[in-house]
């Protein structure tokens, strides 16, 4: 179960982020089924799955929720076996059902995102509050992000403020940049551009790529901050280099206009390609106006820089 990150934004207009689910763990801590389920956790620590399975599996039958979740979660990930949903939902199930924070929360998942089981989202808000109330920070985020969006519940941007903040209290970056930007927005509390700064600044400070493109964009324009072109390069290019194509189409701009950096033609058409080769239509816009102020040269210069970026990436992410 991927937590996800959708964004809508466009340059110089004001973004709105989403819903971003954590990729659950499956190794939990201790259980009072002793020594069975610590060699499950070994075996699984050291990628021995199948015996973790053959350990666990007669615990999940003696309903021991944490045998449960383990087993939905490998399941889930078909790790020691393989992948099904059905079973990694019953599973899930039975540990949710006597209070698992984690199971609960994925049931969430899997009601909201409707793949294993039909869409269901006022299951999904019902599993969402169970695990949010249980101090899950993830579902305390989810939850919020419920209420924002009026999916399952009548919209309350009060409600989600709420628990965007109990979230984020506890330090879980998304919760942060969504606080920061109900702040920004001014839904659910009074607009306060340096609140906004403050929580976008914590969540970018935990690498979250989001909320570095939005701080940056906050320097740029110097909403709630002194303007500093400088400091929003920074801010776009941490998250250009993790992937995010709005951080890659900002930094783009940046060296269209020479703000903050010398204007540079070819990075700018390299940043809009990348960001383009992501689904960033309008990216791709940017780079094809650029070109008719570029040499050939030039454009073949950003190609060639454009290819062996991905190809540095790809050998980063193997």
């Amino acid at each position: 179960m991927l937590y996800q990150q959708f964004i809508q934004i466009n340059y110089m207009k004001k973004p709105l982020l989403f819903l971003l689910v954590l990729d659950f763990l499956f190794l939990c801590g201790d259980s009072v089924y002793g020594n069975d389920f610590s060699d499950g956790l070994d075996a699984a620590n050291r990628g021995d799955y199948n015996t973790a399975y053959k350990l666990w599996l007669p615990l999940a039958e003696k309903n021991n929720a944490e045998s449960q979740f383990n087993l939905g979660a490998m399941y889930d990930q078909g790790k020691g076996v393989h992948p099904n949903g059905m079973r990694a939902f019953k599973w899930y199930k039975l540990s949710a059902e006597q209070g698992h924070p984690k199971a609960q929360f994925n049931l969430g998942e899997m009601y909201r995102e409707g793949i294993i089981v039909t869409r269901d989202f006022e299951k999904a808000l019902a599993w969402y509050r169970l695990s949010a109330k249980n101090g899950l920070a993830e579902a305390q985020c989810n939850l919020g992000l419920m209420y924002a969006e009026g999916q399952g519940v009548k919209q309350s941007y009060k409600e989600a403020i709420k628990w965007y903040r109990l979230s984020a209290e506890q330090g879980y970056a998304l919760a942060e940049s969504n606080l920061g930007l109900m702040y920004e927005e001014g839904q659910g509390v009074q607009q306060n551009f340096e609140e906004a700064i403050e929580w976008y600044g914590l969540a970018a400070k935990q690498g979250l790529s989001g909320a570095q493109s939005k701080l940056g964009l906050m320097y740029q324009t110097g909403k709630g901050v002194i303007q500093n072109y400088k400091e929003a390069v920074r801010l776009y290019r941490e998250s250009a280099e993790q992937g995010n194509v709005i951080g890659q189409e900002y930094l783009g701009v940046m060296y269209v206009l020479g703000q903050g950096v010398s204007k540079d033609y070819v990075l700018a058409h390299m940043w809009f390609s990348i960001s383009g080769s992501n689904g960033n239509q309008k990216a791709l816009k940017n780079m094809r106006l650029l070109e008719e102020e570029m040499s050939p040269s030039q454009v073949e210069k950003a190609q060639k820089m454009t290819r062996k970026w991905k190809s540095n990436r790809l050998k980063q992410a193997k």
